[in-house]
């Protein structure tokens, strides 16, 4: 990741989402539509909730990846969401590397559909760590591979999904 964002960077950014999340939830108050902002206001809180369990999954590297995925690459739309308790620690850099590089293929092979939306799902069951992520169009001309990675990937001509697993001691 070669643009990090500074701290104060990322402050403002988040100052700046929560600013627009307030006045979403306001403007709909106002306009009596009590229905839609409560709404929002779950689906911020959801968003929040997920964010904290990546945190708790002690991946420093990939969670900041992710938590600033939206701000430095705005023309992807990324929804995450993690239902894992534990992680593989140890690919923590190599993960993140990898993130960085798929981000880079699609925004250069999807350029012309931007906004581009892709989903994210952190799963952890029986001892297998698991991120899917998916999206429209066909993923097949992307390089995805990775010598520390397992990745399988299933590509459609309409939608395309990518697994990363891992198997985790203990």
């Amino acid at each position: 990741m070669d643009d990090r964002l500074t701290v104060a960077q990322s402050l403002r950014h988040a100052r700046h989402d929560f600013m627009n999340e307030l006045q979403m939830i306001k403007l709909n108050l106002d306009l009596g539509r009590t229905d839609r902002a409560q709404a929002l206001i779950r689906t911020y809180a959801e968003a929040a909730m997920h964010q904290s369990r990546l945190s708790a999954l002690s991946m420093p590297e990939t969670e900041e990846w992710l938590l600033t995925a939206g701000w430095r690459f705005p023309e992807l739309r990324l929804a995450m969401f993690c239902e894992a308790q534990r992680a593989p620690r140890e690919l923590d850099a190599a993960l993140s590397s990898w993130l960085e590089a798929f981000a880079e293929s699609v925004k250069q092979a999807f350029s012309d559909a931007w906004p581009y939306t892709l989903e994210l799902h952190i799963m952890e069951a029986g001892g297998r760590f698991s991120l899917e992520l998916s999206g429209d169009g066909d993923w097949s001309s992307l390089n995805l591979d990775s010598q520390q990675l397992a990745i399988g990937k299933a590509c459609g001509s309409d939608r395309s999904k990518i697994e990363i697993h891992a198997q985790m001691e203990g």
